[in-house]
C-alpha cells in the first residue's frame, strides 16, 4: 500500500468511521490494513469507485485490524446484493442505474476487494473470507444504509469466496452474448489481461490451466467459460442471471426486487434516464448511449465464432441449466 508522507496515519480504529470510505487494503502476516478517506456516499457517482477516489483527494487514515481478530468483526448489515459479471456486458450500466435508487449505496469495483482477492493469496481461505467480511463491515459503516457490491469481472473467478463472505446476500450475474464480449475485449483489452506479473499469470492459469489456447479468440472464449464455470459454484437459490438484452428494464423489474430494493415511479424514471446515457462517461460529461450489438456481431470472425461455439456456449448452457 503506497503512502504519501504526511497524508496518512496509523491507528487501531478511528473513533468514528462515518463517511470514511475504505479505498485500499493490504494483507500482512500480522493482519489487514485499510486506508480510509473522508468521502461521502453521495459522491460515488463515477462509473467506478476508484475514479471517485482519484477525483476527490484527501488525507487518509490507515487502520490496522489484527489477523486474530478479523473473524470477530461484526457484519451487522450484509450487502443487499452482490453483482458479478463476465466483462463488457452492461454491469456498469446496472450499477449506475441502481445509484438512482435513494435507499441504497453502490460500490462499483472497490479496490480493497480486488487487493484481497488478487493472487497469489497469502492467507488461507478462512482468513481471506474474514478479511473480505471486514471490508464489507467497513463499507456498511460508510453507507449507513443498504448497499450493493458490484465486483470487477475477474472477481467472478473467485465468486465462491465472496459468496462465502456474504452468505446472506443475494447475487446476480450479468451476461452477454460471448461473441460480443470477446469482440469488445479484442478491441480494448483490460489491463489485468495484458499484465505479465505474477498475479496476471496466476489468473491466466485459472482461465486456461493447460495453456491450450491457440490465439486470443480462443483465450477469450475460455475466459467466458471460466466465468460461467465459476458461477456454477454459487447457490442458485440466491441468484439471478441478468442478460444484456433484457436491460434496462430488468434492473427495476428483476434486480431491484431480488435485492429487496423498493422503487417508486420517480426512481424508475431516474433509472430510465440513466439508461439513455453512456454508463462510463466521466462525472459532469454526459454522453448519449449508442447501441452496439449489431456492430459487434458484424465484427465476429470465423475463428472467434468457432471458439465461442466450442468453449463458451457449452459453459453458458451448463450455467443456465443450473440457475
Amino acid at each position: 500500500m503506497t503512502q504519501v508522507a504526511g497524508s496518512c496515519f496509523l491507528q487501531t480504529m478511528p473513533a468514528t468511521q462515518d463517511s470514511l470510505l475504505p479505498i485500499r487494503a493490504a494483507l500482512r502476516p500480522e493482519g489487514l490494513y485499510l486506508a480510509l478517506r473522508q468521502i461521502a456516499p453521495s459522491e460515488l457517482r463515477d462509473a467506478f469507485m476508484q475514479e471517485t477516489v482519484l477525483r476527490l483527494p484527501a488525507p487518509e487514515t490507515l487502520v490496522h485490524l489484527p489477523r486474530a481478530e478479523l473473524d470477530r468483526q461484526p457484519l451487522e448489515r450484509p450487502p443487499a446484493g452482490l453483482i458479478f459479471h463476465v466483462a463488457r456486458c452492461g454491469s456498469t450500466l446496472v450499477s449506475q442505474m441502481l445509484k438512482r435508487c435513494d435507499s441504497v449505496v453502490v460500490y462499483a469495483e472497490p479496490l480493497p476487494i480486488n487487493e484481497i482477492l488478487l493472487p497469489p493469496h497469502p492467507w488461507p481461505r478462512a482468513d481471506l473470507v474474514a478479511a473480505l467480511r471486514a471490508v464489507g463491515a467497513a463499507l456498511a459503516r460508510h453507507a449507513g444504509r443498504p448497499y450493493v457490491l458490484k465486483f470487477s469481472s475477474w472477481n467472478t473467478l473467485y465468486c465462491d469466496l465472496l459468496a462465502e463472505a456474504f452468505p446472506q446476500s443475494p447475487w446476480a450475474l450479468c451476461l452477454r452474448d460471448p461473441a460480443e464480449v470477446a469482440v469488445s475485449l479484442l478491441k480494448d483489452t483490460p489491463g489485468w489481461l495484458k499484465d505479465t506479473d505474477e498475479p496476471a499469470q496466476r489468473l491466466a492459469r485459472v482461465i486456461d490451466p493447460a495453456g491450450a489456447s491457440r490465439g486470443r479468440e480462443e483465450y477469450y472464449a475460455r475466459l467466458y467459460a471460466a466465468f460461467c464455470d465459476a458461477a456454477t459454484q454459487l447457490d442458485p437459490a440466491r441468484g439471478k442471471l441478468l442478460r444484456y438484452e433484457t436491460l434496462p428494464a430488468a434492473v427495476w423489474e428483476v434486480l431491484a426486487p431480488h435485492f429487496s430494493l423498493a422503487l417508486d415511479e420517480r426512481q424508475r424514471q431516474a433509472m430510465r434516464e440513466a439508461a439513455r446515457q453512456y454508463s462510463k462517461a466521466p462525472v459532469g460529461q454526459p454522453t448519449d448511449f449508442a447501441p452496439d450489438a449489431a456492430s459487434k456481431q458484424a465484427a465476429v470472425s470465423a475463428a472467434l465464432r468457432q471458439a465461442v461455439a466450442a468453449l463458451a456456449l457449452p459453459a453458458l448452457q451448463r450455467l443456465t441449466a443450473r440457475t
